[in-house]
């Protein structure tokens, strides 16, 4: 049903021709047009919101943000989807699979990616090329971007494609080599100030272009062309790069994607329990054997796994266990102390589980930051202050939960009541009618 629906507002959207792309986009434009293709993308195909994921990768891009210009905020989605595949759209919006960070075996390598698409969008590469289609609208470029994106399964992405035959031939959404080569220079510098060894996109690169051999080209190097001058250049100008972010947690966040989001009959959960039963002193196969136990509902192995752990994160990892089996009062006397926003969200679950909503909700408070990249913050907040007696603020969050996952018809039913319980005239209800008066501007 989400299939077709998102095919026909495709087609609507098709009839309507947006004649601004042809003569220039403003950066008000990207904004809002980058906007109706997250809205498009995220009604169409899953979207992953793993805390681990979102909260790990938010400080990534946080920091190739903070050494790069940029004319709006970057916001990363995640995909579920076994294609290894990225792409930036206008107006700030990136797009990454799961099956990019399982593939990934370092967080210079992911980070490369990132900065590289970050590139794209600060020299403008994809609002050019949509510039340059006369007949190309935002229906075309989600539906497309869609079908790059998905994988897996091939029924959902043929039905995605089906409309997109006109949009095909209108634009490519493959990078020229100049874009890429561009991408890549400006990638390596922002990789590099935010402290990460420049060369971890070329080392991507290589393994994907070896691990697919002769016979299928990985939809990454469909889109961003590949030639081994780029690998040269990168390797040889950034030879003396170095890494200086602690990345010791990376290796873990790619067996959590490989365990967690591979697709049912994969064995991946019964590969890494066989890794564990050879090598039970390996950390990696351990947090491995702990998540297949987890996800299998077996919580006291997991636990089990976890109190033994030979990890720096061993509290975290035990932290989870602890909450999934419902032994909250233990779980917070591992978490209480630790400062990491991972921790803090089984933390506050955990407080939650206790029945204690006041420290819940102060401790999701704490990560109010992180909202944007884990709408489920806003939830977990709306949904405990309205058991307060805070009804204006439970509202409020609720509507800010429903507004960043792409759900403007139920933010606007739940901000309008927000303003109903603060009253119109107080300064929370003026902030958010800034936001309804803009959500009435924009049609989706």
């Amino acid at each position: 049903m989400k299939l077709k629906l998102f095919f026909v507002v495709c087609l609507f959207l098709f009839s309507l021709c947006v004649s601004s792309l042809a003569s220039g986009l403003t950066v008000e434009e990207e904004k809002k047009y980058g906007k109706e293709i997250f809205y498009q993308i995220a009604n169409s195909v899953p979207i992953n919101n793993d805390p681990f994921i979102s909260l790990y990768l938010q400080d990534i891009k946080k920091r190739l943000e903070e050494v790069a210009t940029l004319p709006f905020p970057i916001t990363l989605t995640v995909i579920q989807s076994q294609t290894v595949n990225a792409f930036a759209t206008v107006g700030g919006y990136i797009y990454m699979t799961t099956g990019l960070i399982s593939f990934s075996e370092t967080e210079e390598e992911l980070a490369g990616v990132l900065a590289h698409e970050l590139a794209h969008i600060t020299r403008r590469h994809v609002a050019r090329r949509v510039e340059k289609e006369k007949y190309i609208n935002i229906g075309m470029l989600a539906t497309m971007l869609a079908g790059i994106l998905v994988g897996g399964d091939s029924q959902a992405k043929q039905a995605i494609i089906a409309g997109s035959q006109t949009a095909a031939q209108a634009l490519s959404l493959k990078y020229s080599r100049d874009d890429e080569e561009d991408a890549d220079r400006t990638g390596a510098i922002f990789a590099d100030k935010a402290g990460y060894n420049a060369t971890g996109v070329a080392d991507f690169l290589k393994r994907l272009r070896i691990s697919s051999g002769e016979v299928t080209i990985p939809q990454y190097l469909l889109t961003h062309p590949y030639h081994e001058e780029r690998i040269i250049k990168i390797e040889n100008t950034w030879a003396d790069s170095k890494t200086k972010n602690n990345t010791t947690f990376y290796p873990y966040l790619v067996v959590r994607a490989n365990v967690l989001y591979r697709p049912p009959g994969t064995g991946s959960k019964e590969i890494w329990l066989n890794k564990y039963k050879k090598d039970k002193d390996s950390p990696l196969n351990a947090y491995g054997a702990i998540l297949a136990y987890m996800s299998a509902g077996n919580i006291s192995e997991s636990v089990k796994i976890a109190s033994n752990i030979k990890s720096p994160y061993r509290d975290l990892f035990l932290g989870e266990a602890l909450v999934n089996g419902r032994k909250f009062a233990d779980a917070v006397e591992i978490l209480k102390y630790k400062h990491d926003p991972m921790s803090k969200m089984f933390l506050a679950k955990a407080y939650d589980g206790l029945g204690d909503v006041e420290m819940a909700a102060k401790t999701y408070r704490d990560l109010l930051p992180y909202g944007p990249v884990f709408p489920e913050i806003y939830y977990r907040i709306g949904m405990l202050t309205g058991r307060m007696g805070l009804e204006g603020m439970g509202y409020e969050y609720l509507g800010k939960y429903y507004l960043e996952i792409g759900r403007y018809d139920l933010a606007k039913t739940n901000l309008e009541k927000a303003v109903n319980r603060y009253g119109i005239n107080s300064r929370d209800a003026q902030d958010l009618l800034k936001i309804l008066d803009q959500l009435k501007k924009t049609s989706y």
